[in-house]
């Protein structure tokens, strides 16, 4: 399992060096003013870090024990109701809108598979939903899908 840990560490650091040296070859600008290539590369930095971090972690195991990707005693339904959920999501955001779907899906998530109070739930879900409209939509300027009841 540790070799093909390195081996798939090294070809995402591989990666992550291409597509770095792209976005420097097509212009990343400056960070008040990006230029094409800013975003591709803070996305192979990010690549970069992940791959070495994985890469680094492979020879501080101890050769002994096994590390699992589930765990004997792992909730999968959670995993499962997480990635339908999400996919709700993302076909709901449209029609909707993003800040209904949001509220609802934070709400959701902190109280089904995060397993909050339903009253800490939709606490949370209020504040997140408030504190990225005033992030995306006041701070930065970006507006999102409305929806059909314009909000």
């Amino acid at each position: 399992m540790t070799r093909f840990d390195r081996l798939s560490s090294l070809f995402w650091i591989g990666m992550a060096l291409l597509i770095c040296l792209e976005s420097i070859r097509i212009g990343p600008g400056s960070f008040l003013n990006p230029g094409p290539g800013f975003v591709p590369l803070g996305s192979g930095l990010l690549i970069g870090i992940f791959g070495t971090t994985v890469f680094i972690s492979t020879y501080k195991r101890s050769e002994g024990g096994k590390k699992v990707f589930w765990k004997p005693d792992a909730q999968v339904g959670k995993v499962i109701t997480t990635v339908v959920s999400i996919l709700g999501y993302a076909f709901l955001i449209d029609t909707l809108g993003f800040h209904l779907v949001t509220l609802f899906w934070i709400g959701y998530v902190c109280w089904r598979i995060g397993e909050m109070r339903w009253k800490g739930a939709v606490f949370t879900s209020f504040v997140t939903t408030f504190l990225s409209y005033l992030l995306f939509e006041l701070g930065l300027g970006i507006h999102f899908s409305k929806g059909v009841l314009g909000f």
